[in-house]
């Protein structure tokens, strides 16, 4: 009888123990996970509004709004294009009405103290007048006249303008604004409900610039009201004097290109003394095909542009024209030397000493085998001076504040350098000044590296701040002065990379900073006052991302985003004493989940190498486990990102597989110019070796899958090694010499994969055969004795369906074990739900029977075992 007793006691303490276990995810739980869509933090910091979206259904009919102050929530159902007004005292938000039929919801406002609830009329948009508990809206009418209204929102208060033609920016209670009649428009001021006509000008007001501080400012004029879109003259307004006066008419400027006219487009500068223009054409032709035309397409083979290329100029090209600046005092037009340069860039404030331009033009042609264009630059001044900077580059482009000035980032030096926009001298700011480099030091790629930025010019254009990998440094723009870390060196001692925060906004004199610590590969924020640099928010084992701020800086709403979870907080500067405000998927308390590790190793080539482990929830120690590798280039950086649960579009779907019992390993790759796919040997091969030798990896149950670049290392990887029981090579490129001759979607020749991008070959195919063919999984298949479970879609225009095709036939013909999965409707990834869900359910059933010895999935044993 004891021993019965006993047997009872340890079934029930293990069901217990079974009871209590987290279940592994099923299929469809891919349906629970959501993400927030919406977030807002109130302007004054007392509310946060937010709802939930999911990837298979919707979920946007309920909207949360959160009391920062007592932490309560309010649901409401049914709401949409919800926003704070009156500086966070009311929500507004969209609703439709049941039984209401128009299609149109109605617009409602909601006092958040009060609670109540207004429903406004269904053809009125409300616009908030920032800082104020104003609003407006305009109703427009068939005459082309509309009536604004000024509304005080919690007292209902309205002022109406009725019948106006143009209005310009708002301000609180305040509005310039113009009526017109058959001959003339007026410009009234409506101050404080107080109208004051400001003058009257010929024709039509077509719109109204802000005024400067001295209450100046420029009205552009057509003829009438059908022709609003053809600005004709500019006048100037004085509010003031309420006087406006005749500025220039644009029919006073000759010496233009025939056909061609100012566009409205066109420009005052240098305290409007001048008119830089943009041209358009007088009328734009009308092409008509002929009926009885051939459909040819004609392809020469020395033509600057190849004929599918997207970049192509349609329509209006003003590049085949100068630049021209009319000068009002003097009534003359000049020219800039322009033609022929393919883009211009000028600075955007009124002040311009010139321009910078580019010319792709004379390499137009190799960009059909390099990743993107190169440029010549040039400097053109206003006085005519055309002098050539650089030639055949990437060049990078940070104006100052005022425009007097422009760095530019030259790849051939490796430097910046500074443009004097005035004179056109320029000087190198970084050469032999800094003692590392300004550009990408990881940079693996066959073209030039890129800087690693700017971050701002200081008002007063005496300095500016720019990045090296880890730091951040500021430059004397005089070279007066030596440049100054202002990080004092610690990114790059404790290898964090700062970087300047969207939020909080920096001031004069405080600059925030996000900062990526490459040892935890954790965001955190930090705060550099004066030479005080110190940690505001760190966190070894999560991003801490600030996402919204209260102007005064008090309220915070925030991230934190690990493996496991990313939700909302919000809380002081410190980011101390939270308060959480979101919780997406509390349903995963019940599921195995995973964790991330950090996994470190000794690749073939005797470097370290880093990786992502993605371990089950459930995960022990010493125990061997079935293991898939994913890659693509580099993803260790991603060790604490939130990874949401989907059907799978490109790859498996890391949390599902992680759950029912998969380690996932993702390695990083650092490549090696004309040795691609040997550099991925190299890091994926050693990391699983390593694991196998650490006891985590069974080395009978180790799976391998990629997607596009990944999928093709994919399939190299099985022609080199039968370490893999199984491998899913996805959307790969697996005839390097037949890609290197295919035409993408973008009408781009492929050569500029191989050669330049990802591909990373570095040489023609007519350079060096030996290294496409050797580099070519198909040439290889024989050595392959891998199964494989191959996926492509059919209307793929990155990788053509004949890549997937040629290595299925391969296999087919060397009789191995092969799966094509051809997606007819698909292209370069999964699209829609029901092919993502049958593609993971394929890709489950597959590694299951590889990695797991589950039974062979109907699917895969084909007619002959039927």
């Amino acid at each position: 009888m004891k021993r019965y007793v006993c047997l009872i006691l340890l079934f029930l303490l293990g069901a217990e123990g079974v009871f209590s276990q987290k279940r592994p995810m099923k299929l469809d739980d891919c349906k629970l996970w959501r993400s927030v869509d919406q977030i807002q933090l109130s302007e004054n910091g007392k509310w946060v509004v937010y709802n939930y979206r999911a990837l298979y259904r919707q979920d946007l009919d309920t909207t949360y709004i959160y009391n920062v102050q007592t932490g309560e929530t309010i649901c409401k159902a049914g709401l949409s294009n919800f926003s704070f007004m009156a500086n966070g005292k009311l929500l507004k938000y969209e609703k439709k009405e049941e039984g209401d039929d128009s299609g149109r919801p109605s617009v409602y406002t909601l006092n958040l103290l009060t609670q109540q609830e207004k429903q406004w009329a269904k053809n009125i948009f409300l616009v908030p007048i920032k800082g104020t508990d104003m609003a407006y809206y305009v109703q427009y009418k068939p005459t082309g006249k509309a009536d604004f209204t000024f509304v005080n929102l919690l007292t209902g208060e309205e002022q109406c303008i009725e019948d106006i033609n143009t209005f310009g920016q708002v301000e609180a209670g305040r509005l310039l604004y113009s009526v017109a009649d058959s001959l003339k428009s007026t410009l009234y001021l409506w101050e404080k409900g107080r109208k004051t006509q400001v003058g009257e000008v010929p024709g039509y007001i077509a719109s109204i610039a802000n005024p400067d501080a001295k209450g100046c400012g420029t009205l552009s004029c057509a003829s009438t009201y059908d022709t609003r879109f053809d600005v004709t003259s500019i006048y100037t307004y004085d509010l003031n004097k309420c006087i406006c006066s005749k500025l220039l008419s644009y029919q006073d400027i000759t010496g233009l290109p025939e056909g061609t006219k100012v566009s409205s487009m066109s420009r005052l500068i240098n305290s409007k003394t001048q008119l830089l223009i943009d041209l358009e054409p007088l009328a734009y032709p009308q092409v008509e095909r002929e009926t009885d035309q051939v459909n040819l397409e004609l392809w020469i083979w020395d033509e600057n542009i190849s004929p599918r290329r997207s970049f192509k100029r349609s329509g209006f090209d003003a590049s085949k024209y100068d630049k021209y600046v009319y000068d009002i005092a003097t009534g003359e037009c000049f020219t800039l030397p322009t033609k022929g340069l393919s883009s211009l860039a000028f600075p955007q404030g009124e002040d311009v000493k010139g321009c910078i331009a580019f010319d792709a033009t004379p390499w137009y042609k190799e960009s059909d085998w390099t990743m993107s264009p190169n440029d010549d630059v040039y400097y053109i001044g206003m006085n005519g001076e055309k002098k050539k900077l650089a030639s055949h580059g990437k060049y990078g482009l940070s104006w100052s504040p005022d425009g007097t000035k422009v760095l530019l980032y030259d790849p051939a030096l490796k430097a910046w350098r500074l443009i004097d926009m005035a004179t056109g001298s320029d000087r190198d700011l970084t050469t032999g000044k800094l003692p590392y480099p300004v550009y990408e030091e990881e940079h693996d790629y066959s073209f030039d590296a890129a800087p690693y930025g700017v971050a701002h010019w200081n008002p007063d254009n005496h300095t500016v701040v720019i990045y090296d990998r880890y730091d951040l440094w500021s430059l004397d723009v005089k070279g007066e002065k030596a440049p100054v870390c202002l990080t004092q060196g610690k990114g790059r001692k404790e290898l964090i990379t700062f970087r300047k925060a969207e939020h909080p906004v920096s001031s004069r004199d405080k600059l925030y900073l996000e900062g990526f610590d490459e040892k935890s590969k954790t965001k955190g924020l930090y705060l550099l006052a004066g030479k005080n640099l110190r940690d505001m928010a760190v966190d070894s084992q999560s991003n801490l991302v600030v996402k919204a701020n209260t102007d005064n800086g008090k309220v915070v709403l925030w991230t934190k985003e690990d493996y496991g979870e990313r939700d909302f907080w919000v809380s002081d500067l410190t980011l101390r004493n939270p308060k959480r405000v979101t919780d997406s998927n509390p349903q995963v308390k019940d599921i195995n989940w995973g964790t991330t590790r950090l996994y470190t190793w000794t690749n073939l080539e005797g470097k370290k190498n880093e990786g992502i482990l993605f371990l089950p929830e459930n995960y022990r120690e010493g125990q061997s486990y079935p293991v898939i590798v994913l890659f693509y280039e580099k993803m260790s950086q991603e060790l604490n990102s939130y990874r949401l649960p989907e059907y799978s579009s490109a790859t498996i779907d890391i949390p599902w597989f992680v759950s029912n019992g998969y380690i996932i390993f993702c390695p990083d790759i650092s490549y090696r110019i004309g040795a691609p796919y040997e550099s991925c040997y190299n890091a994926v091969i050693s990391g699983v070796e390593q694991l196998v030798k650490d006891g985590i990896a069974d080395k009978e149950r180790i799976g391998i899958n990629g997607h596009s670049w990944g999928g093709s290392q994919t399939a190299w990887l099985v022609t080199r090694t039968n370490i893999f029981k199984c491998a899913s090579p996805c959307s790969a490129v697996t005839d390097q010499v037949a890609d290197y001759l295919m035409l993408r979607g973008t009408g781009q020749p492929n050569m500029y994969f191989e050669e330049d991008a990802q591909g990373r070959l570095g040489k023609t195919l007519w350079e060096d055969r030996e290294l496409y063919l050797e580099n070519s999984p198909v040439m290889h298949a024989d050595k392959i004795h891998t199964p494989l479970l191959i996926f492509h879609g059919e209307k793929d225009t990155s990788v053509r369906i004949y890549q997937g095709m040629a290595l299925y036939f391969a296999m087919r013909r060397l009789g191995r074990p092969a799966w094509l999965l051809n997606y007819r409707d698909v292209g370069h990834q999964m699209g829609g739900d029901a092919e993502c869900r049958d593609f993971m359910q394929r890709l489950i059933g597959f590694f299951d029977y590889y990695l797991k010895d589950a039974p062979m999935p109907e699917w895969m044993k084909g007619d002959n075992n039927k």
